[in-house]
């Protein structure tokens, strides 16, 4: 229904009831703009975090521990410290595309793929709450589909949380709608359960509550119990979110059960500085939802050290102005859903804008903006429907129906450029680093990226130079102790796998690394030290009792080495280094044997 200066809310209300549905051929529409800018990402590999929370993931390859999903952090099942995240419906989303694709890329490409087709035919559905014609909910819900801000979450497998939460979470918000039109049991609980959904898939959802009470608030839909409501709109509005809140507030109790805290981090900005960074990071995001140009996995964006810069006082001045011009558009036109597009903008966003909550150069991500593409598509629509106004239509003559096909397909094409650099991790980092050149993470995984490749020495070079900057760094001092192990440095791989211990001792990895340098040099006891140790960090890690095998076997502890070997074929059966380690050792047993 729409929301003009000239239209009450109640005016037409119940022929939009009956007139005017979407079409299939609107809903084929949309399909289209959701799927073909991305029909390339079927070929496109595992990258980022991928080979952590899919290739390397135990806890996705057995549904014996879905259970687990939802009384365990995410750190619990990848050994990731940094992800201590509640998320059950994403590890469940995972195990089914294990289940169905095991590890081809293409698979989970193509489900991540569905997800963001069912997610803008949703906006399709929502949005014909906001426009009596379904041309314009057409409109907008093409806009959506096409736009830029998405690459992040659909070209990039793990990026699906932002999606599985916008399928959930709009779900959530339709349903109310349809619950308020006509008042059904059924509308109102798969209404919470999709609440409860949105909120096991990504903790962002704790705005459901906000959403549906600032849309009661404004009387939107126009239809059913809200039209009702008159002054008492805001007792009506509290009444609709209570049950929202309500699940929420079960869930927050929840999570902080299973994540029992958060894990101790020396804090690397001040509260005062994370709050003066806040306008910044917020007109950061803008200009990526109004010019999505030059996107990145990894960004430069700067903490703001104080309030007498212009890095404060430039955004503050630029989103006041576009606050301005959004307050008088909605004044003039009396148009309640400018005021719903600056929601849809604003509440997602809000857990986002804290940076203490991330690490530092891993602060901002377009993903993020998932569901905050829907104030641009409303926009659109809305633009849409003044300029097909008869009033209008003799001013603006063809250009109401240009203006919208340019722009679709203007986004179309940078949707398609924009997403090729996530075809593998080596295109992804030298993107990143191409327009972030001063981002220490982005720097690393290129780094790492020259090592998996074996370019040791151009790897050496840039961790070099990342280490006079970043001293303090774990990955970069782990990354530089392992090129330099490769290379045969084994003093300088020593003090630098010493140096990422003194940082971060709790990886497994670095610990055996160690030992296998102390292998290396023949100090066989500090190697079999250094060994168990990673062991003890991670029982399960590929490779790790071979390593602490051969040591034995070095040091003449046949029985022992025989041992690990077999306790490397508990954890990996069909392990051939193992196999083939026990049969030298049963060799050497036999040989022995008097």
């Amino acid at each position: 229904m729409p929301l003009t200066a000239t239209n009450n809310l109640n005016q037409g209300a119940e022929g939009a009831a009956v007139a005017g549905r979407i079409s299939p051929a609107i809903s084929l529409l949309v399909i289209i703009a959701a799927v073909l800018p991305y029909l390339a990402s079927l070929r496109y590999g595992f990258v980022y975090d991928d080979d952590a929370q899919v290739l390397a993931n135990a806890g996705i390859r057995s549904w014996h521990l879905v259970p687990a999903y939802f009384a365990k952090p995410i750190s619990f099942f990848t050994g990731v410290a940094s992800a201590h995240y509640y998320r059950p419906m994403f590890f469940l989303w995972l195990r089914l595309n294990y289940f169905l694709w095991g590890t081809h890329a293409w698979g989970w490409h193509l489900a991540t793929l569905a997800l963001h087709m069912l997610v803008s035919l949703l906006v399709l559905a929502m949005f014909r709450e906001y426009f009596e014609d379904p041309k314009w909910a057409a409109a907008g819900a093409l806009i959506f589909a096409v736009h830029p801000a998405h690459v992040e979450t659909v070209a990039w497998v793990s990026g699906c949380t932002d999606a599985l939460l916008g399928l959930s979470l709009l779900g959530s918000v339709y349903l109310w709608m349809r619950d308020c039109e006509a008042s059904s049991p059924w509308w109102r609980s798969g209404s919470l359960a999709c609440c409860a959904l949105a909120l096991l898939a990504k903790e962002t959802a704790v705005i459901l509550p906000l959403i549906i009470f600032f849309h009661a608030l404004l009387g939107i839909p126009a239809r059913g119990r809200l039209r009702e409501a008159g002054r008492s709109r805001l007792a009506a509005a509290l009444r609709e979110a209570a049950p929202y809140a309500g699940v929420t507030a079960a869930y927050v109790m929840v999570r902080l059960w299973v994540l029992r805290g958060m894990p101790d981090s020396p804090p690397w900005i001040s509260k005062a500085q994370a709050f003066l960074t806040m306008p910044w990071l917020a007109l950061f995001y803008v200009s990526h939802l109004t010019w999505p140009l030059k996107l990145s996995i990894f960004y430069d964006l700067p903490a703001v050290s104080g309030a007498s810069g212009l890095l404060f006082w430039a955004p503050l001045v630029v989103l006041g102005t576009i606050l301005a011009g959004t307050w008088i558009c909605y004044q003039r036109s009396g148009d309640k859903r400018i005021a719903v597009a600056g929601l849809w903008f604003l509440l997602p966003l809000v857990p986002v804008l804290y940076f203490p909550f991330f690490q530092q150069d891993d602060c901002v991500h377009d993903r993020y903006l998932y569901i905050s593409v829907l104030a641009v598509s409303l926009l659109v629509g809305i633009l849409s429907e003044f300029l097909s106004k008869p009033e209008v239509r003799l001013k603006v003559g063809a250009l109401r129906l240009v203006i919208p096909v340019i722009l679709a397909v203007c986004l179309v094409t940078v949707t398609v450029a924009q997403a090729r650099p996530w075809e593998n991790n080596l295109l992804l980092y030298i993107n990143a680093t191409r327009l972030a050149p001063r981002n220490a993470v982005a720097r690393n995984n290129l780094a790492n990226q020259y090592i998996a490749r074996g370019r040791y020495q151009e790897a050496r070079e840039m961790l070099n130079t990342l280490l006079e900057e970043r001293p303090g760094m774990w990955l970069a001092n782990y990354n530089y102790a392992f090129v330099n192990y490769r290379l045969g440095n084994l003093a300088i791989a020593e003090e630098y796998f010493r140096r990422a211990i003194r940082i971060d001792p709790s990886d497994a990895d670095e610990h055996v690394y160690l030992g296998t340098t102390y292998f290396k040099e023949g100090r066989l006891p500090e190697a079999v030290e250094q060994v168990r140790q990673g062991i003890a960090r991670k029982p399960d890690g590929t490779g790790f009792h071979i390593v602490l095998g051969i040591i034995l076997v070095q040091q003449g502890n046949l029985t022992n080495a025989r041992e690990e070997m077999q306790k490397e074929l508990a954890y990996h059966s069909e392990s051939a280094g193992a196999l083939a380690q026990l049969r030298i050792i049963d060799g050497k047993l036999r040989t022995n044997t008097p």
